[in-house]
């Protein structure tokens, strides 16, 4: 309990270093609701794999406008709430959606594989829509970095249930780990810059009207 209180100070605090560091206005820009992140950074490129083992870069969609957060596939809380605000965007902005990408980062490199990835777009009907991109440690922590993501992993032991066999009963013990993380959304122009963020709660109407904003 005492480290879960921790965590989510720390993870307050990363949140607060995200609005410092990247000079987040809270004012409108024009017409974007979202939190307006200061001249526009350049959003890093990066490479991963896809829910079908392709390569994905972050700079194939230079034409398009972006919508780019991190999950994870067995996430129980903010994850599916995320997931389903930008489907409930994606479906305001249907017909609009092609020249507009989703783009999910996996926060849990060891669980998150590519038959997971698909499995997990395949639930929300997103599967030839989104892109779930998954990689090694190495290379998401490089990418979590840029994008001030720290994932947070807690492990849990849960006794298993009574197994028996010849030698009698045996009990398991079997370790899981969950992550807390955070799950912002950016909004990315065809430019290429990270214009505005989203962070729970959020509208996904005000969502769709950043990337409107951004798609004209």
């Amino acid at each position: 309990m005492a480290s879960s209180r921790v965590y989510i100070s720390l993870l307050l605090l990363s949140l607060i270093v995200l609005m410092l560091v990247t000079g987040c206005n809270m004012q409108r820009e024009g017409n974007l609701i979202g939190t307006v992140l200061k001249d526009s950074p350049k959003a890093m490129d990066f490479k991963l794999v896809d829910q079908f083992g392709g390569i994905v870069k972050l700079s194939d969609y230079s034409d398009k406008v972006i919508m780019l957060t991190f999950l994870f596939t067995s996430c129980n809380d903010i994850c599916p709430l995320v997931a389903h605000h930008l489907r409930e965007t994606h479906n305001i902005l249907v017909g609009e959606t092609n020249d507009i990408v989703t783009l999910v980062v996996s926060v849990d490199p060891d669980r998150d594989t590519v038959i997971n990835a698909h499995k997990f777009l395949e639930d929300y009907g997103m599967v030839d829509k989104w892109k779930y991109l998954v990689g090694t440690e190495k290379d998401l922590q490089t990418i979590w970095q840029a994008y001030y993501v720290s994932p947070g992993f807690i492990k849990e032991s849960n006794i298993g249930e009574a197994v028996m066999d010849t030698d009698g009963l045996q009990q398991s013990l079997i370790t899981t780990y969950s992550i807390q993380h955070q799950a912002p959304v950016y909004v990315i122009d065809r430019a290429g810059n990270i214009r505005s963020m989203f962070t729970l709660p959020f509208d996904p109407k005000d969502l769709a009207n950043d990337v409107r904003v951004l798609s004209k």
